[in-house]
């Protein structure tokens, strides 16, 4: 009953999307990221088995039992939909040698059990939703109605998220296919979930969202910068409510780099404003996070794992155990890796699990938009100042990558590609629309529908 639930579910978020997807008002980019979007952040559920695996084989990265999940099958019909319309597709050389070197390990290096091809599958759609965020953040940077659609869909999704919460921590019962799970462990501790099943997991989701809106709290458009402000102020709120450690420092880091360093339009009440609120959030949220360290300073058995993760690579760094398969290898020579929880650190694990060449190739891409932020962080002006967005994140980033596993996870990967790959189309340009002052814009804005030659003409 619960898979029928979800998959109704999806029937019902992605249909309508793919009708409108002939609509010239709308756009395909609107319906890509709509439809991604919603199923990466709100409903992100494996819903139809495929071919079920043995009962109580370990998995990790992805199901054990090879399933649908909404988050790829977003992602693929995304892909369909740009396609379709002639959108511009691009993926980086690297990610395609990933994909091929991925599929020739299946059958030569690796068991190819069934867990084994559910993570294959997860990550192939991973490559896919990089680049499905490319050919989307084309669009998004080249029409600056679209930048507010998009701030608008964050917006939405932050907020339902919000109203998930105050729930939770009202005690509320909710039902287990719009929480995510059955655990009532953050209820009574006073943390909370929204509808993605971990506390965890909802916090990484609202910094990814953080991340993706900053750049646009630059834009000349007046309505753009205040939604996206909006989208960073709701998304503060509700990760503070996760109580999630690492992420919340990670949040804190990016927010106050923005803040002391605004760009663009910058005024001293602009800065004193953003640092107040930012001050009261941490003095709301820091008694919690406190409290966490205080009884769980060294991260549970993060150090054990960690022990077990360093092992494993010195004993196969080349070739890996197989995607979703570190659980079901190191598990058989660790007892705390046999509890059901993998290395908490996301580079390692993907190495442990890939071997070092293939992981290298699937993280190359998000180390070359790295590379192209430092390089052009001076003149950030011109790309909407996302180089200084992904900079000021790299420090929040390396605490989420190298304290827990989740980024790699069915639920977070194809999002956090999703997310680099649209800020790595920013690399072509952003139209003029985009940096003009309001008056300029609205004397000739460019509506969703309208072609690339339209939407990049100087007004």
């Amino acid at each position: 009953m619960f898979d029928l639930a979800i998959g109704l579910a999806v029937v019902v978020l992605i249909t309508p999307l793919v009708f409108s997807s002939v609509s010239r008002r709308v756009g395909y980019a609107a319906i890509a990221l709509t439809g991604v979007l919603l199923a990466a952040t709100l409903l992100p559920r494996s819903f139809l088995t495929i071919v079920p695996a043995p009962e109580g084989v370990p998995n990790d990265i992805s199901t054990a039992s090879l399933t649908m999940m909404t988050g790829p099958l977003a992602y693929l019909i995304a892909l369909v939909i740009i396609l379709t319309n002639r959108g511009q597709f691009r993926l980086p050389f690297s990610l395609v040698v990933f994909a091929l070197a991925l599929t020739a390990g299946m059958f030569l290096l690796w068991e190819g059990t069934v867990p084994q091809w559910s993570g294959y599958f997860v990550l192939l759609s991973a490559v896919a939703a990089w680049g499905v965020g490319w050919a989307v953040g084309r669009e998004v940077f080249t029409n600056v109605r679209l930048a507010r659609y998009l701030m608008i869909v964050c917006l939405v999704i932050v907020v339902i998220q919000l109203t998930i919460v105050v729930l939770q921590l009202s005690n509320v019962q909710l039902p287990e296919w719009l929480a995510g799970s059955d655990r009532t462990l953050e209820q009574t501790t006073g943390r909370a979930s929204g509808t993605v099943g971990h506390p965890a997991n909802l916090s990484k989701i609202t910094f990814m969202l953080t991340i993706l809106a900053l750049p646009f709290t630059t834009s000349a458009d007046r309505r753009t910068r205040r939604l996206a402000f909006l989208v960073t102020i709701a998304c503060v709120v509700v990760g503070g409510f996760t109580i999630s450690r690492a992420n919340l420092v990670a949040t804190f880091i990016l927010l106050s780099l923005w803040i002391l360093t605004y760009p663009g339009r910058a005024r001293v009440g602009t800065r004193a404003l953003g640092g107040i609120a930012l001050a009261g959030a941490t003095a709301a949220f820091a008694p919690m996070v406190l409290e966490r360290f205080e009884d769980d300073a060294a991260g549970g058995l993060r150090p054990q794992l960690f022990e077990a993760g360093m092992r494993q690579l010195n004993a196969n760094l080349w070739t890996g155990t197989g995607p979703n398969a570190y659980i079901a290898v190191v598990g058989q020579v660790d007892s705390a890796t046999a509890t059901g929880l993998p290395i908490h650190n996301t580079p390692l694990l993907l190495i442990a699990e890939l071997g070092l060449p293939i992981a290298m190739c699937f993280m190359l891409p998000v180390a070359g938009l790295v590379w192209w932020a430092l390089r052009t962080f001076p003149s950030a002006r011109r790309h909407l100042y996302v180089p200084r967005a992904v900079t000021y994140a790299l420090p929040g980033l390396g605490i989420i990558f190298w304290t827990g596993w989740g980024m790699a996870s069915s639920l977070l990967i194809g999002l956090v590609m999703f997310v680099f790959g649209l800020l790595s189309s920013a690399r072509i340009g952003i139209s003029d629309s985009m940096l003009l002052p309001d008056a300029a814009l609205q004397a000739n804005p460019a509506p969703l529908g309208t072609d690339r030659l339209a939407r990049t003409t100087p007004t």
